[in-house]
This record gives structure tokens, C-alpha cells and sequence, in this order.
């Protein structure tokens, strides 16, 4: 098969984690014996070498400061569109459309598969129905969101969600909000993403060194966080949970990896709780750069939430990359988390907004160093079982093939 991705953010650079899983897929897919295009739209800090498949580009704008769609900057902190990108918007989707149509004549895709239905699959949809071939839209987050609060664009996903052959979905909160909005249940499928055992490791002296960076010892017992410094990630909860944990285990490191807007709020949070000399703050970190934090910690947290606008996150690829690693994860029961969460099992699940029940998870992981162990062992079991990406690729095989065996029925 010939499958064309589109896509509004993708790594920007072999070392960038951006939307990193749409890349993770396309290639486990290309490995698979498949043919995969990426389209993206070009900005002036891309850099692709290293790609194993072909990405093309397509410009929509000539001033680099106006490169604002996708890679979160279309909105302000995941909540609300910025005005520009409303006037950026018909440029975007009219390059976008041609740059697909010109792809398509050239490489004659039997399948487009377009990740985010708000911009990418209303602009697929429509092309996909000149050209006769059937649409995939795989939903990530912030698209639903948008969709459901704003009535315009709500129907313009709903238009998408009429004429696609199927919906993909990494948590159950968005395969709803899909529903809502016009998708076909019977269309809808929930895969959970995946991660790549081979490269998430558990190195000791990796650990170490990294350790060593950080002014850590052997001995201490480190908390990790790691993702965009926004709202919907709830890492000021996981603060205040710290700051009981410090008070029990004054060994205890916590490291709140990334960068965003909410990172001078955490960072002022984290001195009016006292604990300042116990967080660590190393801003954005390189995606060939996760295994070695991940490996230097005890247990990866995802204290995710609904922020105040009611947005929340599709399933954090990191949670899959912390298993691999055989890390426990302590992660709020939101989004798509207890897919691959099993309480008591892989990690421990908590409500969310809930900084007490936090604490409780990590002071168990950290005087139960059995039970700690455990459920790393599981994480990295688990995710070998069922969620490496040729696990994940298989599944969208299956998934193109049945709805070109659909189209051709219809």
C-alpha cells in the first residue's frame, strides 16, 4: 500500500520530540513492507535529515514569524486559537490541498491519512473525495477540544467525520467527543500509541552520569516529569504532592522536565512550597536525550488534568517510553492513561487534581522498593506484548486494509 500522512507538527529535527509519534509510525509502518509519505507544512527551522521516509513541505507563509501553525503555536497555552491563525488559516489550507493533490498525482496513494481532524482532515476530506480514495483521521487532543467549544469549527469536523472511512483514537474521552460530533461508532477505533524497546533502555551508566550532572547520588529516590509546561499537565499538582514527600523522604529529587508557559508559575510555586533545593527545573530536553532521564529516575509521573478551559491531553507518548524503560508510572485517571495503566499492576492511577493521593503513590513506591520493581518489570513486559510501534503499525495496517476493502464495496 501507499499511504500519504498529513500532519500540522512533526519533529522538526532528528533530535526534536515534537508529535514525534506520528514519525515513530510512519516509519514502523514504512518497515512493515509499506510505501509512506509525510506532509507538513515548512518552516524555516526544519531540518530532515535523518528521516527514513520521504516528508515534503508546503509554504503557506514568507515571513518566518508568521510560521505559527501547528507545534502548539496556533494556540495560546492548548486553549483557545490565536487571531492570527484564523487569518493564516485559508492560505494554509489551500497550499495544503495543493500540495496533496500534486503528491497524489505523482505517487497515486491508496490511502490519506490525516492526523488531527481540525486543520488536516477537513483539507484531506475534501481531496480525498475528488481523488476516490478513503480517508483515515487519527485524533490527538487539542482538535476535539476546539471542535466541541467553537460551532464552526465543529462543523467543519463533523463534514471530515462524514466522509472518512475511519477514526482512530488514543483515549476514550476522544473517541466521545468524536461521536458528538458526527463520527460513525462503528468507524471509530481506540489505539493506544507505542514505543520503541530498543531504544528506551535501562542503562545503568547512563543513570549514573546523569545523576552525576545533576548533583544526584546513587541513593536518592527521583520523581520525574517530563512534557510541554502547559495547564493540561497538571505538574503543579504533582508540586504540591512533593512537598508532602519531602517532609517523609528528604532524600527525594523531583526533575520537571520541559519547557512552557507555565514554567516561571512552577518554578515560583515550587519556592513558595520550600522545595526549590529539591526540584530541578532543566527546561526542554532532545528526544534522543529521554531514555538517559528516564533511566536516571525511580518513577516517571503523569499527573495530567482537565485544565480550566476543560482541555486535557490523548494519551502522552512518554508514559509508553517510561515502560519501556521498566519505570513504575503513577499516572490521574484522565485522557487515555489507564489504557495502558493498570493499577497495581504497571503503575498506579489517581484521581486527578488530587496532590494527597500523589503523594501516597510515590511514598509506596518509594518504601516498597519491591513493589516498585514489580511494577517496572510489568511496564516494560507489558509494552513488549502489545505496544511497540510495529504492534501499533499492524493495527493501522489492519485498519487501511478494511476500509479499502469498504471503499471498494461501496
Amino acid at each position: 500500500m501507499k499511504i500519504c500522512f498529513i500532519a500540522s507538527s512533526y519533529p522538526k529535527t532528528d533530535t526534536d520530540g515534537t508529535a514525534r509519534f506520528i514519525r515513530s509510525l510512519a516509519e514502523s509502518i514504512h518497515d512493515l513492507g509499506h510505501e509512506v509519505h509525510v506532509l507538513i507544512p515548512d518552516r524555516s527551522d526544519l531540518d530532515l535529515t535523518g528521516n527514513r521516509i520521504p516528508v515534503h513541505t508546503f509554504r503557506y507563509t514568507l515571513k518566518p514569524s508568521l510560521e505559527i501553525m501547528g507545534y502548539a503555536q496556533a494556540m495560546k497555552s492548548d486553549t483557545q486559537l490565536r487571531a492570527l491563525s484564523y487569518g493564516l488559516a485559508p492560505a494554509f489550507a489551500l497550499m495544503e490541498a495543493q500540495a496533496l493533490m500534486r503528491l497524489h498525482f505523482k505517487h497515486q496513494f491508496d490511502i490519506i491519512h490525516a492526523h488531527w481532524v481540525l486543520p488536516n482532515g477537513v483539507i484531506a476530506a475534501a481531496i480525498a473525495d475528488l481523488i476516490r480514495r478513503p480517508l483515515i483521521i487519527s485524533l490527538h487532543g487539542s482538535d476535539i477540544f476546539l471542535a466541541r467549544r467553537n460551532m464552526p469549527l465543529g462543523g467543519l469536523a463533523s463534514y471530515a467525520f462524514r466522509r472518512c472511512a475511519a477514526v482512530t483514537a488514543c483515549s476514550p474521552e476522544l473517541q466521545q467527543g468524536a461521536i458528538h460530533l458526527g463520527a460513525d461508532p462503528e468507524r471509530l477505533h481506540l489505539i493506544a500509541w507505542g514505543a520503541d524497546p530498543e531504544i528506551f533502555l535501562d542503562e545503568e551508566q547512563s543513570r549514573q552520569e546523569l545523576r552525576a550532572s545533576l548533583g544526584i547520588s546513587p541513593e536518592d529516590f527521583v520523581v520525574l516529569s517530563l512534557g510541554r509546561l502547559v495547564q493540561k499537565k497538571g505538574v503543579i499538582y504533582l508540586l504540591r504532592a512533593f512537598a508532602q514527600v519531602v517532609k517523609n523522604a528528604p532524600n527525594s529529587i523531583c526533575i520537571i522536565a520541559g519547557d512552557g508557559p507555565e514554567r516561571e508559575i512552577l518554578e515560583s510555586t515550587a519556592h513558595s512550597l520550600g522545595v526549590s533545593q529539591k526540584i530541578r527545573f532543566p527546561g526542554a530536553v532532545a528526544w534522543k536525550e529521554v531514555p538517559r532521564w528516564l533511566a536516571a529516575s525511580d518513577v516517571f509521573v503523569v499527573p495530567s488534568i482537565h485544565d480550566d478551559n476543560g482541555n486535557v491531553d490523548g494519551l502522552p507518548t512518554t508514559i509508553l517510553e517510561a515502560m519501556a524503560v521498566g519505570r513504575p508510572v503513577v499516572a490521574t485517571r484522565v485522557a487515555g492513561n489507564e489504557l495502558v495503566i493498570r493499577h497495581g499492576y504497571n503503575g498506579l492511577t489517581v484521581p486527578e487534581k488530587d496532590p494527597l493521593s500523589i503523594g501516597h503513590a510515590l511514598l509506596l513506591l518509594m518504601t516498597q522498593p519491591e513493589v516498585r520493581k514489580r511494577l517496572g518489570k510489568n511496564a516494560r513486559q507489558l509494552l513488549l506484548e502489545s505496544l511497540t510501534w510495529r504492534k501499533v503499525a499492524e493495527k493501522f495496517i489492519d485498519i487501511y486494509r478494511e476500509s479499502l476493502n469498504s471503499y471498494a464495496q461501496s
